[in-house]
């Protein structure tokens, strides 16, 4: 009785709560299992062996596992297919477009270098500011430069400080802490704003 308890516990599967699609995202699998379905009952493949494999995930699953936590899996697949499966969210690393990030970078010190001398010294001075307080938090700087986007009246400033904030606001934060080994003043971004800061103000002085 007690071996056929075991084997029922093994087998038992996931009740599965909800389900989503997901815009196609690249992910590296740091460890566990691929499983055939969000069901979890059977394993396909273990990701340990995929270290440096790009899977694209594509749906999402919420469960409930057979121990009665909550928990949300990824379908994810490889570039030719062949290797897929469901596995944990918390697994999954997502892969940064560095290269993208860098552009918008370099995009936010072309456009605060391009106003006016007057709405130029008015930034560097906001963000000498905010620079100096490491909670500094990308909402408070979106905030700050709204508010000066509302006290100009040269249009073209007006367009590009809305321009930067714009860029602040998109997804140039997301999983920027990947850009560590690239540009460590960037590290942390995602929690305050005091390193962007400090490097936008870096690399304005420098060109300056």
């Amino acid at each position: 009785m007690t071996t056929t308890n075991q084997a029922d516990a093994k087998t038992k599967s996931a009740t599965i709560l909800s389900t989503r699609t997901l815009t196609k995202t690249p992910y590296h699998a740091t460890s566990g299992y691929l499983y055939t379905s969000a069901h979890l009952t059977k394993k396909a493949h273990n990701a340990d062996n995929y270290p440096l494999t790009t899977f694209y995930a594509t749906k999402s699953d919420t469960v409930r596992k057979s121990n009665g936590n909550k928990a949300v899996y990824y379908y994810v697949k490889n570039g030719n297919g062949k290797v897929k499966g469901w596995i944990w969210r918390g697994h999954l690393v997502r892969i940064i477009d560095t290269s993208s990030k860098l552009k918008q970078f370099n995009e936010l010190i072309g456009l605060i270098d391009s106003t006016t001398t007057s709405t130029h010294n008015q930034i560097v001075s906001l963000l000498k500011t905010l620079g100096s307080n490491s909670n500094t938090t990308l909402t408070t700087l979106t905030s700050d430069l709204t508010t000066l986007q509302n006290s100009l009246t040269n249009s073209s400033d007006i367009a590009k400080v809305k321009e930067i904030i714009s860029i602040l606001q998109s997804d140039f934060s997301t999983g920027i802490t990947n850009l560590y080994n690239l540009t460590t003043a960037l590290h942390g971004l995602t929690t305050n704003s005091s390193s962007l800061i400090n490097l936008l103000l870096s690399q304005i002085s420098s060109a300056s």
